[in-house]
């Protein structure tokens, strides 16, 4: 059944949904070619804005120019829920932030720590989002698919929807 989520109960769902399934393929548009990478989401902030760390060293934490348009894709299967946030994303370079949103998870990625000078926040600020979530189990989905399959249906897909975060 198709949703709409508004402002703050559409920043709830973002933020549930980001950081419940965490990983998503960070995607960009160079030089005529789209372009994906796994990251891991740190934080989805009060105003919807997706956080990252990355390095100085790599391509993203190097070349992202500001408002950069990006694509974030999550996908958990296993709970048939799945995101889709479109936006812009700038390399944010503030120390209070980095203590803020650093956990003992990323030091796996980042050795020397937060005060290493090549570790770099991203901060995607959302534009569009929109979700996919059936939370039924796999069993109910394929029963459904099923009986849409036998009777000529459609299968209930379960609930989707904008996120209009503004």
């Amino acid at each position: 059944m198709e949703k709409d989520l508004q402002n703050k109960e559409a920043v709830k769902k973002l933020k549930s949904a980001a950081e419940d399934i965490r990983f998503c393929m960070y995607t960009t548009y160079k030089n005529e070619k789209i372009e994906s990478r796994p990251m891991t989401t740190i934080q989805i902030d009060e105003d919807g804005n997706a956080w990252f760390f990355t390095s100085k060293k790599t391509e993203i934490g190097s070349e992202t120019n500001p408002e950069e348009a990006v694509t974030l894709i999550y996908s958990d299967p296993k709970n048939n829920t799945y995101l889709s946030v479109s936006g812009s994303a700038v390399a944010v370079e503030d120390q209070a932030k980095k203590d803020e949103l650093w956990n003992p998870m990323t030091k796996a990625w980042f050795p020397e720590g937060k005060d290493d000078p090549n570790v770099v926040l991203l901060k995607v600020t959302t534009d569009e989002a929109a979700y996919w979530d059936n939370t039924s189990s796999q069993m109910i989905v394929f029963f459904s698919m099923v009986k849409a399959v036998l009777t000529g249906t459609t299968p209930d897909g379960g609930d989707y929807g904008k996120l209009n975060l503004a």
